[in-house]
Parts: structure tokens; sequence; C-alpha cells
């Protein structure tokens, strides 16, 4: 059963996107987190989502040392600031290294990121979330970040990215 509520992105995983994306998350080009955090923002305003708090995938910190930062996370940071929420009393975290999800099939995927993420600190007592990655192929990561919040007590669970690819 899907943890995962919905799944909202800005843009689809194409043309332009697809190379912005690529230097934010791997050639170090933060400063377009502020940017790419405004599409989702301005996407989830047109639609009337809204949460009590935005919550990052988590980066195992192996690859958080090897990339220097957590993409989802500045975006998240910035989505905090356009919708004013305030950070979550806890974190999400990658309990186990999973290999790279690209190139994998839809099956492939949820088996890769099952039981790989876990809750620390408070409950979430009910607490609708935005949780934020950067793009969306299947869903598998979102979904497996949102059980791990749901088992912490969350309410609804929305996934948002800056682009989603059409599978």
């Amino acid at each position: 059963m899907p943890s995962l509520t919905r799944l909202r992105s800005a843009v689809a995983y194409e043309g332009p996107v697809e190379h912005v994306v690529h230097r934010f998350k791997y050639e170090g080009w933060r400063r377009l987190a502020g940017p790419l955090a405004q599409l989702i923002a301005e996407r989830l305003a047109v639609e009337g989502v809204a949460a009590r708090c935005v919550i990052a995938v988590p980066l195992h910190p192996a690859r958080l040392r090897q990339r220097g930062y957590n993409q989802a996370e500045l975006l998240a940071a910035q989505l905090r600031k356009r919708m004013a929420l305030p950070a979550s009393k806890g974190e999400l975290v990658r309990t186990r290294s999973t290999p790279p999800q690209v190139g994998r099939d839809r099956l492939r995927r949820f088996e890769n990121v099952k039981d790989a993420f876990g809750w620390r600190g408070a409950g979430l007592e009910g607490a609708s979330i935005l949780l934020v990655d950067d793009v969306a192929t299947t869903g598998a990561t979102l979904n497996a970040c949102a059980s791990a919040l749901r088992a912490a007590g969350s309410g609804p669970v929305t996934g948002v990215s800056i682009a989603r690819v059409n599978v």
C-alpha cells in the first residue's frame, strides 16, 4: 500500500530543465535552489497544497560527503522560507546506503529503497508533510521515505519535486 498521499512536480524532466537539474545536483550550482524551489512553491499554490512542515529526502552520509551537499535539503530550506513553515523537530535519515536509482526498472527501484529510511526525533503527531526531492521517476524513494514518516505518526505526506520523469 502506498504511503505517499500524492506526488506533485513543478515541470516535466525534459529539455532545459534536465540540464539545470543536472547542474544543481551534480555540478555544485547551489544558487539554483531558490529559483527551483520557487517553481515548486508556485505549483503547490496553484493546486492549493499546504502542509505543517517541509522535510527533505536524505542522502546517506557517505554520499553527502562525496557530493558536499544534499540538493533536496537546499530545496526544502528554500520552500520553508517561501511558505513560512518551520523546520521539523526531528530528522528523516537514510538508515542504509543504497545504490543510485538511475537505470533501475520500477520494481527494482522500490526494492532498492525499501526500509532504507527512518525517523529520529519527536513523534510527528499527525502533521501533514511536504516531502522534497529533486526529481521523481517512479516515486519509489519518496514512498519509502513516506513509509518512515507514517510509521513516526505523520498525517498525509505529499511528495514534491522540481521535475517528474515520464516513464
